[in-house]
Formats: C-alpha cells, structure tokens, sequence
C-alpha cells in the first residue's frame, strides 16, 4: 500500500490520503480518503469586551465550541463579537447594578466557585460561545433545495435552536430569573 498526502487549498484541516491496494479488480485499485489533521497552529487573536466582561481568544472559542480552521479567523471574530454585543445587551441592567454597587468585573460577583472560575464567568462564556455558533451554523447553511440539501437545513435549525436554548439558559442562570421551557401541542 502507497500514500500520497495531498493538502486541499480551501480546507487547510483535512488531507486528502491516495492510497493503493493492489487487487485484480482493477476498480478498486486507487481509492481516496479524508483523513483530519491538526491543522495550523492556534490563533491568539482575542476579541475584546467591556471591562466588566472577559476577553476571549479564538483559539479558545475554536477548541471549546468544535469549529474547525477550516472557518476564517476574521468570521469567527465577527461572530463573536456579535455574539458578545447581543449577550451583553441582554444582561446590561444587572451589570449596571452590580457596577453601582462597586463590582468592577464579572469574576468579583458572589458566586460559586469552581476549581479557579466563578459560576458566572462560565454562564457568561457559555452564553457567548453558543450564540457566536449558533450565528456561525446559521451563516454556513447550503442553498442546496435537493432533499438531501433540505434534510441537512431541518438538522442545522435544530442545532442552531439548541444552541440559542443554551444561551437563554445561561442567561437566565446569570440574572436569576427561573427557566421554563413550554411547549405547545
């Protein structure tokens, strides 16, 4: 068996790998396959907030949230900071009330604490990072209207619904408000 490692110029994390099975089927004989990589190194571009918020490196929203490098860093910037204005406009009365009362950042509220992170930098996180996929999932859908290209949009509204799901939850964990989810029948 042979490889042939052939990169792609628009995925830079995937490889092509050419291999060679020598059979009598001469149909068989050359076969492709995907095979991930690591992909370049990790970008250190952190994307700024208010004082009160922490800053978030893409790198960091790429490892926890799963988006490949295969995204252009200047989009998921974008996103992010979309998804940090929304979340903060969401959340700016209970900041403003906690700044009054002299808490200058998000990691000086009273709140549970675990390892070395307050509760409620985790909920914050929690609530940007979903929202900046959610943004990224919905921009990424294909115009394809085949069934299959249809099937593949029903799974990305599902996705993109649970991602804003976790996003109010997270929300509402960080103002206090108790979570219902109804549904109608």
């Amino acid at each position: 068996m042979e490889a042939y490692p052939l990169p792609l110029k628009d995925w830079p994390s995937l490889t092509i790998l050419l291999t060679r099975f020598p059979t009598k089927n001469r149909d068989h004989e050359k076969m492709s396959t995907f095979v991930p990589h690591a992909g370049p190194a990790a970008d250190a571009t952190e994307v700024d907030n208010l004082p009160f918020f922490p800053t978030y490196k893409v790198s960091d929203f790429r490892e926890v949230m799963k988006v490949v490098d295969a995204i252009p860093t200047p989009r998921v910037v974008w996103e992010l900071k979309r998804a940090i204005s929304a979340t903060n406009r969401e959340v700016e009365k209970w900041r403003l009330a906690h700044e009054q009362d002299g808490v200058a950042r998000l990691q000086d509220v009273p709140a549970a604490v675990y390892g070395d992170e307050s509760e409620l930098v985790m909920l914050y996180q929690a609530a940007v990072f979903h929202r900046a996929k959610a943004f990224l999932i919905d921009k990424a859908r294909d115009t394809d209207l085949t069934n299959e290209g249809a099937n593949a949009n029903d799974f990305a509204d599902d996705t993109i619904e649970h991602h804003f799901r976790q996003v109010r939850e997270a929300l509402a964990d960080i103002v206090g408000q108790a979570r219902a989810t109804i549904e109608l029948i």
